[in-house]
């Protein structure tokens, strides 16, 4: 089954309709939780296109960019902001 593709609008105003401790690192996704979420929640992550990152411990979504393993932490490269504080009208859908 082909994991559905969604841009960075989309996935950040769907982290907002759930109320997701959600930051933009990039033009990444990645959602936060302090306990493992319920099999509803992990199940409508994994259908919107995130997937589990065990190695930062968050769920992460791509937005249609996907990259190749790198060094570092890619908040210190890319810098990164709350999904509360995106305002989707400046942000490029390339």
């Amino acid at each position: 089954m082909k994991t559905p593709e969604h841009n960075v609008i989309e996935v950040v105003e769907f982290c907002r309709e759930h109320s997701f401790d959600a930051e933009l690192v990039g033009r990444w996704v990645w959602v936060s939780f302090d306990a493992k979420p319920s099999a509803a929640i992990r199940q409508a992550l994994k259908d919107f296109g995130f997937r589990w990152s065990p190695r930062r411990s968050k769920w992460a979504h791509n937005c249609g960019h996907p990259c190749r393993a790198g060094h570092g932490d890619p908040r210190v490269k890319y810098g990164h902001r709350a999904v509360t504080k995106v305002d989707t009208e400046q942000l490029q859908v390339a």
